[in-house]
């Protein structure tokens, strides 16, 4: 017998009596065949096997070439991981991708799409780690059920979307916040593992858990930071530099030229944004400055399950009235596909993004900005979540007051007339604002690449755990109160709190 073969026996034989959980018993022998030959190519694949997991990520939305936020994120961060393990993204939609090689070409990365309620649990019982996000447990409650390491995406606090989302229907925003808001219990209370997209969001997140009860002394003892119930994974951005692949809007859109000052909106066009506010001041600006021009990429979502947002409406109508739609104020036909944004972000001058004074501002995350920081793209934006905080902290742009038309008129005239005395088409000669802004825009970038933002992700499934199990915060019976009391404060402290304690217990 090797000497490597016996040292397995040995430690076999030693926790034979144990009962050494699986994960404990293949983290061992992971390590104890990379001591026995660290150089040996025959031994290495044969360890990291034992230290490869089956990871399945499940998003609700569309899988295709007009992809939102979720099912970006979902494929983004199965890219990252398929590097290490056995990763396939499931979606129960249809998609227009013909294999997963389209995504990415990397023999772990598999794509499992308009898959049913059966395929995706015959699926789930193979792998060992199930990642899904904020409202997957609606449709497949189940997935709780088979025992697998479950990681949980709160990237969106959708809770505080949906407030403002049924502003106007008063019975369909009581029905979905009660039915939603359950869903969401559900996901947390089985959580081994979530992550969020910013430390703002961690407090809020941090404060949903301790008021549903998983911040107990379990969980305290359990890690005492709870960053190993859940820790920051924002939204991410490619490793590589932006490349054109084909025309943008100065080529495609009828009204966009090539001597336009190009204004950006990046994306949906939600209730809790306000498109409203730079409509407006582009038609101020357009005044004076006929080659202003605002370009919405995203007029309705690619999901067919999202309706129109009202607020869509409300812009192009807006637009319309104002005497500048397809004249200084563009919608795009549908959706802009994710692969094809970059030709619409490198046409651009200066990206905008405008909201509203909601609680969903505070703890949002806006998807878009990183793109914008991506292309290195001066921002104009609302003020009042961390984004905007640090575009305006960093010097990469403007974060005006809400609903403030002309504040946003004076940042949009303010860096046409810096590119235009830079005497050139781009984003400016040297020294300008507006390439300073740019120079900062792209800095910021640096710290959101996907192959950063995944670690606490990569961590987990490199040594997965479960959490302690959440159980139902209960008042604890008169036996406990006492015990609790004797152990702090002796027998003289239980005699003089005991009728409290009596009374307490028969109230409760």
């Amino acid at each position: 017998m090797s000497v490597g073969s016996s040292k397995l026996q040995d430690f076999f034989t030693s926790q034979s009596s144990t009962k050494l959980p699986l994960e404990a018993l293949r983290r061992a022998v992971h390590d104890i065949l990379l001591k026995r030959a660290p150089a040996s190519g025959a031994w290495r694949i044969l360890s990291l096997s034992a230290f490869t997991r089956r990871v399945l990520i499940i998003t609700l939305e569309p899988i295709s070439k007009k992809m939102a936020g979720p099912a970006i994120r979902a494929v983004e961060i199965g890219k990252q991981l398929s590097n290490e393990h056995e990763v396939t993204v499931f979606s129960p939609c249809a998609s227009d991708y013909k294999s997963a090689r389209e995504l990415f070409d990397h023999d772990n990365f598999k794509l499992h799409c308009q898959g049913s309620k059966a395929d995706l649990y015959r699926l789930a019982q193979n792998q060992d780690i199930i990642f899904i996000q904020g409202n997957v447990l609606k449709p497949y409650p189940a997935l709780v059920d088979l025992g697998k390491y479950l990681v949980v995406d709160l990237y969106d606090p959708f809770l505080l979307s949906v407030l403002a989302q049924f502003e106007v229907d008063s019975v369909s925003a009581s029905s979905s916040y009660r039915l939603m808001h359950q869903v969401l219990k559900k996901h947390m209370i089985n959580a081994d593992f979530s992550v969020c997209a910013s430390e703002k969001q961690l407090d809020y997140w941090l404060g949903r858990y301790c008021a549903i009860g998983r911040l107990t002394p379990e969980m305290y003892g359990f890690d005492r930071s709870f960053r190993k119930l859940i820790d920051v994974v924002p939204f991410g951005l490619p490793d590589q530099a932006p490349v054109r692949t084909a025309r943008g809007m100065r080529e495609s859109v009828a009204g966009i030229g090539q001597d336009d000052f190009v204004l950006l909106w990046g994306g949906g066009i939600w209730e809790w944004f306000d498109p409203l506010t730079i409509i407006e001041a582009v038609a101020q600006v357009a005044r004076k400055h006929s080659n202003v021009k605002l370009y919405f990429m995203g007029y309705q979502s690619p999901n067919p399950q999202v309706g129109l947002m009202q607020m869509s409406v409300k812009a192009k109508q807006l637009a319309e009235r104002l005497n500048v739609l397809d004249k200084n104020v563009f919608f795009s036909d549908s959706w802009t596909p994710y692969e094809e944004r970059v030709n619409c972000l490198l046409d651009a001058d200066v990206a905008v993004s405008a909201h509203f004074d909601l609680p969903e501002t505070r703890f949002s995350f806006r998807t878009r900005i990183l793109d914008y920081f991506w292309a290195g793209l001066p921002i104009i934006t609302t003020r009042g979540d961390e984004l905007a905080e640090r575009i305006e902290r960093e010097q990469a742009g403007y974060a005006l007051p809400y609903q403030d038309a002309n504040a946003w008129a004076g940042a949009i005239e303010k860096l046409l007339l810096s590119k235009k005395s830079a005497g050139s088409t781009d984003a400016g000669g040297a020294g300008s604002e507006i390439e300073e802004m740019a120079a900062a825009s792209m800095k910021l970038g640096e710290s959101y690449r996907w192959s950063a933002v995944v670690e606490p992700i990569r961590k987990f499934c490199a040594d997965p755990y479960h959490a302690p199990t959440f159980k139902k915060i209960k008042m604890p019976n008169i036996v406990e109160r006492a015990s609790a009391v004797l152990e702090r404060g002796g027998k003289d402290l239980l005699i003089k709190r005991s009728t409290e304690i009596i009374k307490d217990v028969l109230r409760g």
